[in-house]
């Protein structure tokens, strides 16, 4: 008797890139590892701390929670989506507006 087995669809992740100090990136590694399926973890820049966590859709609430923890008990800054510039990046110097 041959059953047919249906493979699960692939569930679409929600990629939050982020940035973390950089010394804090093996124990937020650590951390999240222990935290089994919360999400994956990708380091982009660890030089300047950017990072990339692909979080399950049902298991945003958590990652979330997860962060604010991060945040308030070890007071680790955990900046989600990115908003500070990368180094390299070119900023809107005075010495550019004025060519």
């Amino acid at each position: 008797m041959s059953e047919s087995f249906e493979r699960p669809k692939p569930q679409d992740n929600l990629i939050i890139p982020g940035r973390i100090p950089p010394f804090e990136i093996g124990f937020i590694n650590a951390v999240l590892d222990d935290h089994e399926g919360i999400c994956v973890v990708r380091t982009e820049d660890a030089v300047e701390g950017r990072m990339e966590f692909w979080v399950a859709p049902d298991l945003l609430d958590e990652f979330m929670r997860f962060v604010e923890f991060i945040r308030e008990e070890y007071d680790i800054p955990f900046e989600l989506y990115d908003p500070i510039p990368q180094t390299t990046e070119i900023t809107d110097s005075p010495d550019r507006r004025q060519r």
